[in-house]
């Protein structure tokens, strides 16, 4: 299947709406401090960030709707299974995360590495130790709480 579309006002429509729900989350879960008035607080980067987001999205929709500055780019979803199916598999490693950090964290590196087609068992076998080490590392000597 091949979707074509203009890369200039799709990222920029991604932009505006990533701006806009930035917007929206910021005093959700960033609180307001009581004894600052005005300057530099915690939620001035991110409104920051929000504010050049959605500005610099308008700008590229502007570009393609009113300059006609913009490219006509086709995707062929036959060639992005594979992109399509690793973020599938970064997906369920997010669900998988919170009933287990060595069987999450390993079976993502084991993932990442058949898709790369590796064939020796010993790149597997350092990945999973890896994991290992690194919760013990954690939980034992950092006093980290991990799932």
């Amino acid at each position: 299947m091949i979707i074509k579309y203009r890369s200039n006002l799709w990222a920029g429509l991604a932009g505006m709406a990533f701006g806009i729900c930035l917007w929206i989350l910021i005093p959700l879960y960033i609180g307001r401090e009581m004894g600052v008035r005005s300057g530099i607080t915690s939620r001035s980067m991110p409104t920051a960030i929000a504010v050049v987001s959605f500005l610099s999205g308008l700008g590229l929709v502007f570009q393609s709707l009113v300059l006609k500055r913009d490219t006509l780019k086709t995707l062929v979803l036959g060639q992005e299974a594979k992109a399509l199916l690793f973020m599938a598999a970064l997906a369920a490693y997010s669900v998988l995360f919170k009933y287990g950090f060595i069987l999450s964290t390993a079976g993502l590196g084991v993932t990442t590495l058949a898709f790369c087609k590796c064939r020796r068992p010993l790149f597997y076998a350092i990945v999973v130790a890896t994991v290992v080490a690194l919760y013990f590392v954690f939980t034992r000597l950092l006093y980290v709480r991990l799932p």
